[in-house]
């Protein structure tokens, strides 16, 4: 019988080697990538996919949806107010401004743009006062401390009332623009319950951020609303960034004695006018005046609706003139304002226009063809809602009222004309024939020959862009798909 020799370790090392070296393993598919296998991060998902994220956590309107009200308690600590809240008046989710960078810049450039955050100083000799024209406003506000309120340098207006000159501070808070609505009615129903009320108090507004936003919008948000009070003792409007003019124009309505329908007309006209002087030089400037305008118009009417409406037939053809100018400068300058770019119809497309642009010249041609739109619906006094500005932002029985007969047939040949120009920047040469054609004819020997002979040149050259083999429509569903089209 043959006997096995013991192995040592360097035999069995060896072996192992040798059968681990014949050994293959064979596997089904390939390994997978780790980073295939992560979970998508808040910084891989899409830019318009992240601020829906931070809607749903950031925007103070959002997160108090469903939640209970809010009761307010307070103390008074050297003169100061200090309140507490039953529960958090905001419920924001702000562990997203310590996270990285880029996340922690777009949640904070989210948060403060879109809530448009107010600091309310009040001053007077009474701490009750302040005590009921914060609680009984409706306002919701924030309960943090006086220190860390007097150190933010991010919200959008500074707003301070001091009652019969006093210097004693009751409190500073922060709330969204959201409830200025809400403050300024308490503020004009005290108005209207005492006359000693208004004149007593100081008014200070000073708009300190916009975050890149229109100007139109912001005055809009912040300040429009105070033209609802009159007679107020004092009042300054401040802001490097309002448009001209706006800021003395505010000033003087509140502190007038009364509102005054000329007054206010005079004002609004003085904002188209400026606009149209801008149109050549700034249209942007131009727009925003335009924008300003419109925004005027409609609080006007969803405020002294019955104080308007209550007026001659004279003012109703001024105010539809009004807007008819209005709507056709912003149309002139939003289509003048990519003229160099809209040279050939297929700027819009082109592979070296960027994205950001061809959003922002689709935008703004669609805007302009909306605002020729408005400006024709109103010139002719078409029963159709659709075209009509009013039915915009008003409820149809505020609309003002409107005849055909207060406008010329040269007015309705402007406004075909500046529709024409924007259907064929859109590349809807059809559409754009029969806008011309009509202009030339209303038009006729009305103008200035210099004038006539341009429309007609258009029209011209509406007629040779036609192309058959397209469709009516495909010019303005292609621009409307580039200003959808959301930016990685």
């Amino acid at each position: 019988m043959a006997s096995t020799g013991k192995r040592d370790s360097m035999d069995a090392v060896k072996d192992v080697a040798s059968k681990l070296e014949a050994t293959n393993l064979q596997s089904s598919s390939p390994a997978p990538s780790p980073s295939k296998n992560l979970p998508p991060s808040l910084t891989s998902l899409p830019a318009f996919v992240r601020n829906k994220i931070y809607a749903h956590l950031l925007d103070t309107e959002l997160v108090n949806t469903g939640q209970l009200n809010v009761s307010y308690t307070h103390t008074i600590k050297n003169s100061t107010l200090h309140f507490a809240a039953s529960r958090a008046p905001f419920p924001v989710h702000s562990a997203l401004f310590y996270t990285n960078k880029q996340i922690s810049k777009e949640a904070r450039d989210y948060f403060y743009s879109t809530n448009l955050f107010v600091k309310f100083e009040i001053y007077t000799a009474d701490a009750r006062h302040a005590k009921t024209m914060l609680e009984d406003s409706g306002v919701l506000f924030s309960v943090a401390k006086p220190e860390p309120v007097e150190k933010c340098a991010m919200h959008a207006m500074e707003l301070t009332i001091v009652e019969k000159s006093s210097a004693v501070k009751r409190t500073s808070v922060l709330f969204p623009a959201q409830y200025l609505p809400r403050l300024v009615n308490f503020l004009e129903q005290a108005s209207k319950a005492s006359g000693a009320w208004a004149p007593s108090h100081t008014l200070s507004l000073s708009v300190v951020n916009v975050y890149g936003l229109e100007k139109a919008r912001v005055q809009g948000d912040l300040l429009e609303l105070f033209r609802l009070l009159s007679n107020v003792g004092k009042v300054e409007v401040e802001g490097k960034e309002l448009l001209a003019g706006y800021a003395d124009a505010l000033q003087r309505s509140m502190m007038a004695a009364a509102f005054e329908t000329d007054t206010w007309l005079k004002t609004v006209n003085e904002m188209t006018d400026r606009a149209e002087q801008a149109l050549g030089k700034d249209y942007d400037t131009a727009a925003q005046q335009c924008q300003a305008a419109t925004i005027s118009m409609t609080y006007a009417y969803l405020t002294r609706a019955e104080t308007l409406h209550s007026q001659p037939e004279t003012f109703n053809k001024n105010i539809q003139r009004l807007r008819w100018r209005t709507e056709l400068a912003l149309a002139m300058a939003l289509h003048s304002k990519h003229a160099s770019a809209i040279s050939s119809s297929s700027r819009l497309i082109s592979a070296s226009t960027t994205t950001v642009a061809q959003k922002q010249i689709a935008a703004d041609l669609l805007a302009a063809e909306t605002a020729a739109s408005h400006a024709l619906s109103l010139s002719t006094d078409s029963p159709s809602p659709a075209s009509n500005p009013w039915f915009r932002s008003l409820p149809p029985e505020l609309i003002p009222p409107n005849k055909s007969d207060w406008f010329t047939d040269g007015e309705r040949g402007r406004s075909w004309y500046v529709l024409g120009l924007t259907h064929m920047a859109l590349g809807e040469y059809l559409f754009a024939a029969g806008d011309l054609e009509r202009a030339v004819g209303l038009l006729g020997d009305r103008g200035d020959q210099k004038g006539i002979e341009e429309i007609e040149q258009a029209f011209a050259r509406a007629r040779e862009g036609i192309n058959w083999d397209v469709r009516p429509g495909v010019g303005l569903r292609k621009a409307a798909w580039i200003a959808r089209r959301e930016i990685e």
